[in-house]
C-alpha cells in the first residue's frame, strides 16, 4: 500500500514538473527541471576559479569515498554515486524526511578556460568533496607582419 502511494505521488511530481517544463519554455524564461526529473538527487555545489585552479566544492555528507565516482569529459565533470542512510528492512515511521539518499549524479560544465584536466587535486573531507583544476597559462603568440 505504502509503496503504491509514493509510486502515484512520484507520477503525480512528474505530470508537474512536465507541465511546468511546457509553460516555462512558452515564456521564454527556463527553468532548470530537468534535474528534477529523474530517479536521482543532485547534490548542492559551489564552483569558482582563482589566479591559479579551477575549483568544485561538492556538499556529499555522508558519503564515504569508495561510494563516489569522478569522471570527466572534454565538455563536463561529472560526479556520482550513492549515499545510504538509513537501514533497508528496519521499520520506522517517519516525521521528517529532508535528506536526499539513494543515487546522486551531478555534471559541471568545465568553462572556457585552458585546464589541466589530467591532473585535478581532489580532497574529501568532513563530508566536503573539493576538486581542483590547474589553470594553465594562456600561451600568447607573435604574428609578424608581412
Amino acid at each position: 500500500m505504502q509503496e503504491k502511494l509514493l509510486s502515484n505521488l512520484n507520477g503525480i511530481r512528474r505530470e508537474m514538473l512536465r507541465i511546468l517544463g511546457e509553460v516555462s519554455s512558452l515564456t521564454h524564461s527556463p527553468i532548470a527541471i530537468e534535474d528534477a526529473i529523474d530517479d536521482v538527487w543532485h547534490p548542492k555545489c559551489d564552483v569558482y576559479h582563482t589566479d591559479t585552479d579551477w575549483v568544485v566544492v561538492v556538499e556529499l555528507a555522508g558519503v564515504n569515498k569508495d561510494e563516489i565516482n569522478i569522471s570527466a569529459t572534454a565538455e563536463f565533470l561529472r560526479i556520482n554515486g550513492t549515499r545510504i542512510l538509513h537501514k533497508e528492512n528496519v521499520q520506522a515511521t517517519y516525521h521528517s524526511m529532508e535528506i536526499d539518499t539513494g543515487r546522486f549524479d551531478r555534471r559541471i560544465f568545465f568553462p572556457d578556460l585552458s585546464l589541466d584536466k589530467e591532473n585535478p587535486k581532489v580532497e574529501l573531507r568532513d563530508g566536503i568533496l573539493r576538486i581542483a583544476f590547474p589553470i594553465l597559462a594562456r600561451v600568447e603568440r607573435i604574428i609578424p607582419i608581412q
